[in-house]
């Protein structure tokens, strides 16, 4: 299945996150919580990173979910395409041979997720490599929808948002090549 996402996210500190995360249980909303591990592929040769890819496997609850290829696009939002592990034509197509394609970083994360009435706001806490770190994230139906609703969220829980704040998976690769 392929989909357009829009997200925009910003990087928080431990003490944000707990306040977030307080905030969430205190609507008395339900919300979701759950676990993901992330184990981020490419080829020897580096086409994934090469050509600003994202491909992964991932498991959510220790259950293996799906394979994921994102392409970003110049407006910041990613053609998504979700698959399964045992049927996955499309990502074939896009990514030819899947046997050449090799771990090179995991993620683990600890996730809230409440779904509003115009977006999903997601809470991370992301272990990689040694480090933990955290973030909020809007989901919502364009780029410039999930942009007005973060600024809303950093407004209100006074966090900084920047333009080039690199997603969570960028941050886990570039952190396994340094090992």
């Amino acid at each position: 299945m392929e989909h357009i996402e829009y997200e925009e996210r910003v990087l928080i500190s431990k003490d944000d996150y707990q306040r977030i995360i307080e905030y969430v249980k205190g609507l008395n909303k339900p919300y979701s919580s759950f676990s993901i591990e992330n184990i981020y592929l490419d080829n020897d040769e580096g086409y994934i990173q090469n050509t600003k890819k994202m491909f992964r496997i991932r498991k959510i609850d220790n259950h293996i979910s799906e394979l994921t290829l994102k392409v970003k696009n110049p407006d910041g939002s990613c053609n998504e395409i979700n698959e399964t592990l045992e049927e996955h034509p499309l990502i074939n197509k896009a990514l030819g041979d899947l046997s050449k394609y090799k771990e090179i970083a995991r993620l683990f994360t600890s996730r809230i997720e409440l779904q509003e009435k115009d977006h999903l706001l997601v809470v991370d806490e992301n272990i990689y490599h040694g480090i933990k770190d955290y973030d909020l994230e809007v989901e919502a139906d364009s780029q410039e929808k999930a942009k007005e609703i973060i600024l809303k969220y950093c407004e209100q829980f006074n966090l900084i948002y920047k333009d080039d704040y690199h997603s969570k998976s960028h941050r886990a690769i570039i952190q396994a090549k340094k090992k």
